[in-house]
């Protein structure tokens, strides 16, 4: 009960003007499936189309300037022309342009143009309104009037939904306001509504909103909130100003939250969200999101987000630590004229605790990688002009390393081939700016154990100067295409490292030529058959080789890294694979089962039992056969890849990459990395691990990934990773999952093992699985779903559970409003909260339950 105490009064404190949903376009959760506990329960699955307005009303309108038509079973007439006074009885039906009544009996007085109405009294004015009563008065030049007993319907809002009133008295006191006295509001179409206000006095401003004063929200017609007013929107254009529906939730670590925000319109292009949020236990929160669009192609969104923790509940202490904080974001698109282009994506948290506590996401949570960026481009030609300003920071135990390109200029000339070169591609990429790299160490001994050196601090920023030329050849066959392709390559750095690693002033320029000759034989094909001769698939098949030659990376050792440029080495490598696709045919213009059945029936294919039956019983009259015919005759039928898989590996004739790898340390280089996301640099060798990439997808909602990487020289499998997903109109599912070895080196190589493991330097044991599953139709009836987050190796060294969050959601859409209650559970990092979070959608108002505070953070 007193749980419940405090949301009424929340919504006494917050229940001023409540803002209808956003567009439907933005509100639109296009994937529920996901690993993150952030599913929104209770908003439904929306058509991105606005609802189907009639395009004409039922009745053609009739009269008008002037001019009453009337229709009736009786009527009788008094008084001297244009003072005349009409009474009409039995089935009497007015006409004035779009308004009409309708009533058992209707007097009218022609000398102050006033109708008055009694029994069963029906007020339309178009299609958009309606009003009906026991006795009515209206004036049709003024178009003002009153009735009374009355019940009615405004007209719709964004999503379809009307809005039904009942009330003692409607007056219509101007050609947009009604005053309603002692009225009841709901969008349920039942005699007693699964939820309503009622209200004392209330005011109606047609297409616009709905205004309650002293107003009471009932469900069942109990009631269970009071407010002192409330403003309800009644846009049809889906954007109205006033107070979000409050979120209200519970956590044991956080105590009871309430979440409330103002949304503002700022014109057709632009929207501004205010947002506070109460822990009882905590703090309190405050943020703001901008959302604005230039044009049909150009958007910026920012704001930001910031908690001030540890002033309610317990004070900071040993036990007790402040984990407030602070997030910016802002992302965007801007198409100037002449052809620039803008973008940015920038995120800076002030630190990862307070992510990790307050984020909504478990990605958010657990990702050690923040990076921030903005740019400028321009492409003319051949050329592209880009400015760039970034930021990455990776934190990880022990270690935050931070590194900057503030700014970085690119020049780029894609290949083409110049008019003295028959033959010959060419193709340059120049580039400068200021790069810097800052490593902020909590240990410094086991930084420097690990390590090797002192954490790298430039200070301040540092240049780099790097020109890329380079001359492409290729050579065409009848049964093999050859690419030969030679560059040479200069990059300058104003810092660089001295003989022990140390950071040093001394200038350092990387000089390099490279040769990468490409093999590509023809692709080898078969198509096969069933037994009845009908085409299955086609398997392809393309195997490839490359052979690469880098040669002047004398310096490695004391070149600072920044990004994969930095990384770059000697190797004398060939890189070798094999590719094979497997096609089936798909009709790319038929795209309903009836259009296909038709189609296979215009081509003479084999048709099914059902085919037959549907043919002869519904599409043999259909519009379609035509369309199929033609789609059939035009060969409207295309190879659609369902399977893919590639297998590749290298080969080094450089096994220490000029020596540049270091024997016994984690190597992270451009040619390794090139081959496989996971390293296997901690040794010297010549054969890479087998790198194996594979995807299924069947049809458009389905699909299955696969990656591994296998060693040849013993371990085994290194790593392996899959992803599936499916989706369809009820069901939706998705799974990621990752495994990696610590790997046991074969006794040749063993002395190169990491003395503390025994295991090859830079392979660690992990595994984690994010499975989720959703069910139902979050618009209509029982729906649900769950997700979780799985770390299995992490946890088993702790002895704690693997499950590190998890979602529950289970909810139901009436026709009117829907309900729904979540369950999450956070264990990881300085998170440890269950938490519990009750929702429920009013249609045609708006979701309580599923705003969060700064959508910048998920």
């Amino acid at each position: 009960m007193r749980f419940l105490g405090i949301s009424l009064i929340i919504l006494l404190v917050f229940a001023g003007a409540l803002a209808q949903q956003t567009n439907p376009v933005d509100r639109q959760v296009s994937n529920p499936i996901t690993d993150t506990p952030n599913i929104n329960p209770v908003s439904p699955q929306q058509s991105v189309a606005l609802p189907k307005l009639r395009k004409k009303p039922a009745l053609p309108p009739e009269g008008g300037d002037g001019e009453l038509i009337v229709y009736s079973d009786h009527q009788t007439v008094q008084g001297e022309a244009g003072k005349r006074i009409l009474h009409h009885s039995g089935n009497v039906d007015v006409r004035y342009g779009i308004f009409r009544m309708q009533a058992d009996d209707i007097i009218i007085f022609e000398e102050d143009h006033r109708v008055v109405a009694k029994g069963s009294v029906i007020f339309d004015e178009g299609d958009d309104q309606r009003i009906t009563g026991a006795t009515a008065e209206w004036n049709y030049k003024t178009k003002l009037g009153w009735f009374e007993d009355a019940t009615g319907f405004t007209n719709q809002s964004v999503d379809g939904t009307v809005l039904y009133f009942s009330a003692d008295r409607v007056e219509r006191v101007d050609e947009d306001d009604l005053i309603v006295t002692n009225g009841k509001f709901t969008a349920c179409d039942e005699a007693v509504p699964k939820w309503s206000f009622t209200a004392e006095r209330a005011k109606i401003r047609v297409h616009d909103r709905l205004s309650l004063k002293n107003a009471r929200f009932r469900i069942k017609d109990i009631p269970v909130a009071i407010l002192p007013g409330a403003s309800l929107p009644l846009k049809a254009l889906g954007r109205s100003s006033g107070f979000l529906l409050p979120t209200i939730g519970f956590s044991g670590s956080k105590g009871l939250h309430v979440s409330t925000a103002y949304y503002l319109t700022l014109g057709r292009s632009a929207d501004l969200t205010l947002r506070g949020d109460i822990y009882t236990s905590r703090g309190i929160g405050y943020g703001m999101d901008l959302r604005t669009r230039a044009n049909s192609r150009s958007y910026f969104n920012g704001g930001f987000f910031k908690v001030q923790d540890r002033i309610l509940g317990h004070k900071k202490d040993a036990a007790h630590s402040d984990q407030g904080g602070s997030m910016v974001y802002a992302e965007g698109v801007h198409f100037f004229p002449h052809g620039w282009t803008a973008a940015v994506d920038y995120r800076q948290t002030s630190s990862l605790a307070f992510r990790q506590a307050f984020s909504e996401g478990v990605q958010q949570i657990i990702s050690p990688i923040e990076v921030s960026q903005v740019s400028l481009s321009k492409s003319f030609g051949d050329y592209t002009f880009n400015a760039l300003a970034r930021q990455q920071v990776i934190s990880i135990p022990n270690i935050r390393e931070r590194t900057r390109a503030m700014p970085m200029f690119t020049f780029e000339k894609r290949p083409s081939m110049p008019s003295f070169l028959k033959g010959v591609y060419f193709s340059f990429l120049g580039s400068g700016g200021g790069v810097s790299r800052h490593e902020d160490v909590d240990d410094l001994t086991l930084y420097k154990s690990n390590a090797g050196s002192d954490p790298v601090n430039t200070k301040g920023l540092m240049f780099r100067f790097d020109i890329y030329p380079q001359l492409m050849v290729p050579i065409h066959t009848k049964y093999v295409n050859f690419t030969a392709t030679g560059s040479a390559r200069v990059t300058h750095y104003s810092n660089s490292f001295d003989d022990m690693r140390r950071l040093s002033g001394e200038t350092l320029t990387r000089k390099y030529g490279s040769f990468t000759f490409d093999v590509r034989p023809v692709a080898f094909a078969k198509n096969y058959y069933g037994k009845d001769d009908s085409f299955k698939f086609r398997h392809v098949i393309e195997p490839f080789a490359t052979y690469r030659y880098v040669r002047g990376i004398d310096n490695f050792n004391k070149i600072i890294r920044f990004d994969y440029v930095d990384t770059m080495t000697d190797t004398n490598e060939i890189e070798f694979g094999v590719t094979n696709r497997f096609f089936t045919r798909k009709y790319t213009e038929a795209v309903t089962p009836a259009a296909k059945r038709l189609l296979k029936y215009a081509r003479g294919l084999p048709l099914t039992t059902d085919d037959t039956y549907s043919l002869t019983n519904t599409d043999a009259d259909s519009d379609g056969a035509a369309s199929a015919n033609s789609n059939a005759k035009s060969g409207q039928m295309q190879p659609y890849e369902v399977f893919t898989v590639t297998v590749r590996e290298k080969y080094f004739v450089d096994k220490t990459f000029g020596g540049a790898l270091i024997p016994g340390r984690r190597n992270e280089i451009e040619p390794i990395t090139a081959l496989s996301f996971y390293t296997f640099g901690g040794v010297p060798r010549r054969f890479s691990p087998i790198n194996i990439d594979a995807t299924y997808r069947p049809q458009r909602t389905f699909f299955i990934n696969a990656r591994m990487d296998y060693g040849v020289q013993g371990g085994g499998i290194r790593d392996l990773s899959s992803t599936v997903g499916f989706d369809s109109s009820l069901v939706k599912f998705f799974q990621t999952f990752y495994y990696t070895r610590a790997v046991t080196l074969i006794p040749s190589l063993a002395q190169y093992a990491d003395p503390k493991t025994g295991k090859e330097v830079g392979t660690l044991r992990g595994s984690q699985w994010s499975p989720s599953i959703f069910v139902g139709d979050r618009g209509h009836g029982f729906y649900g779903g769950a997700s979780f987050f799985f770390d299995f190796e992490n946890r088993k060294v702790t002895h704690g559970s693997p499950m590190i969050s998890s979602l529950f959601t289970l909810g139901y859409a009436y026709d009117c409003c829907a309900l729904a209650v979540q369950y999450s559970t956070f264990n990881v990092g300085v998170r440890h909260e269950n938490r519990f979070t009750f929702s429920f959608r009013l249609n045609g108002i708006g979701t309580f339950g599923t705003e969060q505070p700064g959508f910048g953070l998920r």
